[in-house]
């Protein structure tokens, strides 16, 4: 049974609560992004309190001002779960998403046609993975801010490959037009700064050379996702680019046990 609307949950913890000082935050972020002249097909962004990683999602959202403005964009935000264990994926299975800038749209016609032709995939519509989850729900005041017309495709994983959930990117990107998929994704977490960012090289240059088999040396909460899109990338002949990376300890000044944070873009030229 569909449930309504999803509430923050993370609201006054990961971000603020009043829209007035979001709205500010957040246009401060994209305000001093820079602007690449690459048009996104997939993004990447971290996931962690805004005042440490958000500058860093702030490149990634930047990017899709680059898109048609004027069109409706359907975004597939796909990222783990961090609280509940489960087997496959999970759709958030809502009306709407509820943050304090607003409510989105829920496509649940798509997410009901896709469960519909994947009878055999390890699928649930239980939304308690995501009554939860920060992953995704950091990602949507940001959507907000830069796309006028869009509705959510949500999507937590538990224990799944990198081939399920790039089938999901596939499906989606293959069956609708204006389809564009957020991958949520922090990387090491808690080493000093300059081991962190050792471990963190090999994320950067699987993106950047589509090496799935450098993920094997990368620590990441949101390594499928980041996989299934380097193999839709492969496949589907787009480039992938670091945008930026950062430390927690870039904004918090304390780099004795840090997380990396990246914003990547998968684009065709």
């Amino acid at each position: 049974m569909i449930t309504e609307v999803r509430q923050p949950a993370v609201s006054d913890l990961f971000y603020p609560a009043d829209p007035i000082e979001l709205k500010a935050m957040l246009k401060k972020f994209l305000d001093e992004a820079p602007l690449y002249p690459y048009k996104p097909e997939i993004v990447v962004s971290p996931h962690a309190g805004y005042i440490y990683s958000g500058s860093v999602a702030g490149v990634s959202y930047k990017q899709l001002l680059n898109l048609d403005l004027n069109q409706h964009y359907t975004v597939l935000l796909i990222g783990p779960s961090h609280h509940v264990p489960f087997e496959g994926i999970s759709f958030g299975y809502y009306k709407y998403w509820l943050t304090p800038l607003g409510e989105v749209k829920v496509d649940t016609q798509k997410i009901e046609e896709f469960v519909l032709t994947h009878r055999d995939m390890p699928i649930t519509l239980n939304t308690i993975p995501h009554a939860k989850e920060h992953s995704l729900e950091v990602q949507v005041p940001f959507l907000q801010m830069v796309l006028p017309d869009f509705s959510i495709v949500p999507v937590v994983y538990g224990q799944v490959d990198y081939e399920t959930v790039k089938e999901v990117i596939r499906w989606f990107k293959d069956n609708y037009p204006n389809v564009i998929v957020v991958i949520s994704t922090d990387l090491s977490h808690y080493y000093p700064d300059n081991i962190a960012r050792q471990i963190d090289k090999y994320c950067n240059l699987a993106v950047e050379n589509l090496d799935i088999g450098l993920l094997e040396r990368c620590e990441a909460c949101g390594k499928i996702g980041l996989g299934a899109s380097i193999l839709y990338a492969k496949e589907r002949g787009l480039k992938g680019k670091v945008l930026d990376y950062k430390t927690s300890g870039d904004t918090s000044g304390d780099y004795s046990a840090v997380v990396g944070y990246a914003s990547y873009i998968f684009y065709r030229e």
